[in-house]
């Protein structure tokens, strides 16, 4: 059996691109050295936040050979391989393996809403072709398909399948996911925002998370003081501005990964841009924006780390 001692806090890597929409190599490898530098225990390049469905596969592998130079085996370095196409999946995954990635993740095939036997053949099929570690990835709201606890349970009898990254926004859930599959998977958060501190406090692994990028240590200080009982008082203080930097992001103007964006440059950190049709805010918008940004203090929790 594949074993994974992944725990922690994941980031979930933006990926910046120009104005015009080409990547920035040069903010790339300086957004993974900041993640890195800020105490992240692992990371995740090319998911959803990655804005991996607006590239292509060559640009995909480029990003991910980056990353794993720029990490050096400091810490796990998970690549997004997600697709539509079960055989796409397998040979992307494949050659991210050959870059040396620590492990793929892999979220349900989307748009096609498969049924429940579909999901269980499609993650079998991977899991019987790649060696790599594999953590699956359940957003519902952006594949259009759930993986229950039950579907989940028979997707991890592979021995390779040993994490799940849980972003139905379900805290009853994630507990049954901690309580049933817990002692197989690495059961990890997808919205910390919401309810990072209690999740891990009942067992979860971690959380994966991109708004890491805009509050530096905080993420990562956040898992620690939520796995250390006698340090409740400062895990609940993050949680609250975890909670507050979330509602921000995703409440605003602006879609999310773009905002995270918007947030980094705010801040002077290299998150560059996003591709069409996402868009940078403008005008008002951002205004508005930055004001709330700066409301909460993050510039100065950032220069006091």
């Amino acid at each position: 059996m594949v074993r994974s001692e992944w725990k922690g806090s994941f980031s979930a890597i933006v990926t910046p691109f120009t104005k015009s929409g080409d990547l920035d190599e040069s903010a790339i490898r300086a957004n993974i050295r900041m993640t890195v530098h800020e105490g992240a225990h692992g990371l995740v390049i090319c998911g959803h936040n990655g804005e991996a469905h607006l590239m292509t596969d060559d640009e995909r592998l480029r990003v991910i050979s980056m990353a794993v130079a720029e990490v050096n085996g400091k810490i796990p370095v998970i690549a997004g391989t997600g697709g539509i196409r079960t055989e796409s999946v397998i040979r992307l995954s494949k050659a991210a393996q050959g870059l040396g990635v620590d492990g793929v993740m892999i979220e349900s095939p989307y748009f096609m809403t498969p049924k429940r036997g579909d999901l269980i053949t499609h993650f079998a099929q991977i899991s019987d072709a790649v060696s790599l570690p594999i953590m699956v990835y359940n957003n519902p709201a952006r594949a259009g398909v759930d993986l229950d606890v039950a579907t989940m349970g028979e997707i991890a009898e592979k021995a390779n399948i040993v994490a799940i990254k849980e972003t139905s926004g379900s805290f009853e859930r994630i507990t049954r996911l901690v309580l049933n599959l817990g002692d197989r998977l690495r059961i990890f958060v997808g919205a910390s925002r919401l309810f990072g501190l209690p999740c891990v406090q009942m067992g979860a692994s971690g959380f994966v998370d991109g708004n890491s990028q805009v509050v530096g240590r905080s993420m990562s200080l956040l898992y620690e003081c939520a796995a250390a009982p006698e340090r409740v008082r400062e895990a609940i203080n993050l949680q609250r501005e975890m909670f507050q930097l979330g509602e921000l992001l995703f409440h605003s103007s602006g879609t999310s990964p773009a905002t995270i964006k918007d947030a980094m440059r705010l801040l002077g950190r290299p998150g560059g841009y996003s591709r069409a049709p996402l868009r940078a805010m403008q005008g008002e918008d951002l205004r508005r924006f930055e004001h709330e940004l700066n409301d909460l203090g993050i510039v100065r929790q950032l220069k006091a780390a």
